[in-house]
């Protein structure tokens, strides 16, 4: 499943009894963020569907973190007069259940046997859908994507230049220590790293990516097949010199060069990929979660292994994906470009855990509506980035109590 960044609505009112009568009330108040209240009904709804979703760890602490953040989308999307129709919530669950190859029903029906009520699950999504249309609505101008965009980046994928580098990864989770600390800690990694061995020292301790246990260092990958901006980022470096903190999904990358080589020109693009992710749930972070990961990937060996064993978690499901490859997230490209056919790898997720993901197939040919897809993958990109830096200054100014 992706990420459960979304959450519920306050609609219960506060009290103002002790605070040990305020914990073992439902309808007591367990956070307050600015004029508003998140309740202890709340808190537990949350957790109920966190565990409906197969997320593990302490779901109090995650629940109540993630319940303050929306509830700072929702002030702001209320702010800017808001609304969403309950037909537009409804095919929300939909599309949210069909990410799991279920229908709305089926998810109702699911989360319901797992104490999750029917309407925590149709707040949860109405949460996302005015989070998404408020950002669209600040944002997208900002976000939008000109045709000499698209046509440069057709230009890139048809007409690379026959190149490959040769460098060393460093992810962090921005979950695991949180979005501040998480790019604090990039930024002086990035500054205070002067030599290969302290990248691949910095690596062994800090990174979270599959390369890790080979202190971060890669093979020779082709440049076409790496999201553009950031092999552009890594090639204008010197050898040893590392990058800036680079925002992928949700981690945070550092890369040092290694390499650069020509390859032998050939007449044939990858222009296009075909893959499977598969999310795995667990405890961020742990090496249980790690473990489980790499399990899945031992157990099978082509596409349709991985959508078939997708089912041994809560909810069974898989994501089948066609995209040009520059219209693939920056982290899954990372990824891929250093698999084979039928090989599959990981990588943290914004819930916190893993996806496992297996290439299925680079096509030569660019798929059915590639300008629209190349499009749409460069505005969620942007706006992703703009959405989140948002997020950002409404938790600085924010008062948020816990009574």
């Amino acid at each position: 499943m992706k990420s459960l960044a979304l959450t519920l609505i306050a609609g219960l009112m506060a009290v103002t009894t002790p605070s040990n009568a305020q914990s073992n009330n439902p309808y007591g108040v367990a956070i307050r963020v600015n004029d508003r209240v998140v309740t202890n009904f709340e808190v537990n709804q949350r957790v109920l569907l966190l565990q409906a979703f197969g997320t593990t760890g302490d779901l109090s602490k995650t629940a109540k973190e993630q319940l303050v953040e929306d509830r700072l989308r929702l002030q702001a999307a209320a702010s800017a007069g808001l609304q969403v129709t309950e037909e537009e919530i409804e095919a929300g669950v939909d599309e949210f259940a069909g990410r799991a190859n279920l229908t709305g029903e089926q998810l109702y029906q699911f989360v319901a046997q797992r104490g999750a009520a029917k309407e925590s699950m149709q707040d949860f999504v109405r949460a996302g859908l005015l989070w998404r249309n408020l950002v669209q609505a600040r944002f997208g101008a900002r976000a939008s994507v000109s045709e000499d965009e698209i046509d440069t980046t057709l230009n890139l994928i048809s007409g690379q230049a026959q190149q490959s580098i040769l460098f060393s990864e460093i992810r962090l989770p921005l979950d695991q220590r949180g979005d501040e600390q998480t790019l604090e800690l990039a930024d002086q990694l990035s500054k205070s790293i002067q030599s290969e061995a302290a990248f691949a020292s910095a690596a062994r301790r800090y990174s979270r990516a599959p390369s890790r246990a080979r202190s971060g260092r890669l093979d020779w990958l082709p440049v076409a097949q790496l999201p553009a901006a950031l092999a552009g980022q890594i090639m204008a470096l010197q050898p040893g010199e590392v990058t800036a903190p680079v925002t992928l999904g949700a981690t945070v990358g550092l890369f040092q060069l290694r390499g650069v080589r020509d390859d032998p020109p050939s007449s044939e693009q990858v222009v296009s990929v075909t893959y499977v992710t598969v999310d795995v749930p667990g405890e961020p972070g742990s090496d249980r979660l790690t473990s489980d990961a790499q399990k899945l990937i031992n157990d099978v060996d082509t596409c349709p292994d991985l959508r078939a064993q997708s089912e041994r978690f809560a909810i069974p499901g898989f994501v089948d994906h066609s995209e040009d490859i520059r219209a693939v997230p920056d982290q899954v490209a990372i990824t891929l470009a250093g698999l084979d056919r039928n090989e599959a790898s990981y990588y943290p997720n914004s819930a916190g855990t893993l996806t496992v993901v297996m290439l299925c197939d680079r096509l030569r040919d660019l798929p059915e509506g590639a300008r629209e897809n190349i499009r749409n993958g460069l505005f969620s990109q942007r706006i992703g980035g703009l959405g989140q830096g948002y997020l950002q200054e409404l938790k600085g100014d924010a008062v948020i109590v816990y009574p």
